[in-house]
């Protein structure tokens, strides 16, 4: 009867003590990630456990006024994620390792405290506001003084999110969580500046929702250059798997011409393709047609993409609607479409014009767009604004961008560089302003495609 009893006994601590640990994983240590919103169009995960110095969680020292985070009352053992809700709202989201001890942080730098259902929240002097719970810290804005009561509203909601309604539930999160390394990113191609949008979305069908197109890269700083490497995906089977099958269509890099891309330009994108198969591509990409809208009506620029076989290039100096200037350079197969040009001088729309400014090299003017393109003796497709410019697409600038910075690219099979100094207002300025705090000092952007 004893034996009996003590077997009794030990089951029954078997049971409680297996009843324990689901308990404790039924409070995840991640819960706090509940408080980011399912919805959210982009979420950048920053390991703090892995980033040290001036790539640890920068932007929480900047709009807390802190040295120490870790006295703060803040968990940085824990990831911290930066988002963007499904409204265009930025956040961050933080776990607390002591509510109190958060609270005393905020009224030591001289903020009062409101308190909105079971959560606390103070205005920051950076128009961000801050709320948190036992649990989760949540920082979003910016925002000005006659909004803030509307974001604690709807910070409130956030932070009693459970997990069907957090980040958790969503298909991101779990694409962020695979990407090893200190930083990563993914995001819906909606949630980026629209003059970024059209390289990520290309191969995707033509009816795609942007919010459907997935880039997720790992990233890092170094050099003052924020380095992303990664890809482009969906979470819908038919749009993926034209994403997988678009991806195919780039070749290794050869870096012909890398060193045309000057250092004041804005944008760079470098490419080695057969044209053949990127003009499907490129036809099927709303946004790329109706970039080159004005200059198809009068020029076949189907057949002259065609025609490409090697690096091709697009650079610009400017990313205003009102003055865009793209520079195209590419090495050619061969140029049938130079027996059209004739036909085409006959053809062009009313108001345009297209003569000639050397041999094979011709312009177009009309409908506020002047565009210069030629063949050279190599061919090789040189294009631009100007003459200048056209011839510059094919030659060293006179401040290339560095040596360095070229190598990161060749042999890969998708590239952009982005300077970050030569951007301009609205969301791309707004990203930008977000990115030093996050960040630290960067001011270039390199973006090269995953392989697989």
């Amino acid at each position: 009867m004893k034996r009996h009893f003590r077997i009794t006994s030990s089951l029954l601590l078997s049971i409680c003590l297996c009843s324990f640990i689901v308990l404790m994983a039924s409070c995840s240590s991640n819960d706090y990630l509940n408080a980011i919103p399912s919805e959210s169009q982009m979420l950048i995960r920053l390991n703090t456990a892995k980033l040290s110095g001036t790539q640890s969680p920068l932007i929480l020292k900047s709009l807390l006024h802190v040295n120490n985070v870790d006295e703060t009352g803040l968990d940085l053992s824990k990831d911290v994620y930066f988002f963007e809700d499904g409204q265009g709202n930025f956040g961050i989201c933080a776990k607390v390792s002591s509510d109190s001890k958060l609270e005393k942080t905020l009224k030591q730098a001289g903020l009062s405290l409101t308190k909105r259902h079971d959560y606390k929240f103070a205005a920051l002097p950076t128009n961000w506001v801050i709320g948190f719970s036992d649990e989760a810290a949540l920082l979003m804005g910016p925002v000005v003084p006659a909004q803030q009561a509307d974001m604690i509203t709807l910070m409130a909601r956030y932070l009693g999110s459970e997990e069907d309604d957090g980040i958790k539930s969503s298909p991101m999160y779990a694409t962020a969580d695979s990407i090893d390394a200190p930083m990563a990113m993914v995001s819906q191609t909606k949630a980026l500046p629209e003059q970024f949008v059209a390289p990520f979305t290309m191969g995707a069908p033509k009816d795609a929702d942007p919010a459907d197109v997935i880039l997720a890269a790992a990233m890092e700083v170094k050099n003052g250059r924020l380095l992303m490497h990664g890809r482009t995906l969906s979470y819908k089977k038919g749009i993926n798997t034209a994403i997988e099958k678009a991806a195919k269509v780039y070749r290794p890099i050869k870096g012909n011409y890398l060193k045309t891309m000057s250092q004041d330009d804005v944008l760079g994108l470098f490419l080695n393709v057969d044209g053949k198969q990127f003009h499907q591509l490129m036809i099927q990409n709303r946004a790329v047609t109706a970039m080159l809208a004005g200059i198809n009506a009068a020029i076949d620029m189907d057949n002259i993409l065609k025609s490409v076989n090697g690096d091709l290039t697009l650079i610009t100096s400017s990313l205003g609607k009102d003055n865009f200037h793209l520079m195209m350079a590419a090495k050619l197969s061969g140029a049938p479409w130079l027996a059209d040009v004739g036909y085409w001088k006959q053809s062009v729309p009313s108001g345009g014009h297209i003569g000639d400014w050397g041999k094979n090299c011709y312009y177009y003017t009309g409908s506020g767009t002047t565009y210069y393109f030629g063949v050279t003796p190599d061919m090789q497709y040189m294009s631009g604004g100007s003459p200048e410019e056209a011839k510059q697409s094919i030659t060293s600038s006179k401040k290339p961008i560095s040596a360095d910075l070229q190598h990161l690219i060749i042999g890969k099979k998708f590239a952009m560089i982005v300077n970050f100094q030569a951007l301009g207002t609205g969301k791309a300025a707004a990203v930008t302003s977000l990115l030093k705090p996050l960040f630290g000092k960067v001011n270039t952007i390199v973006y090269t495609m995953d392989e697989k």
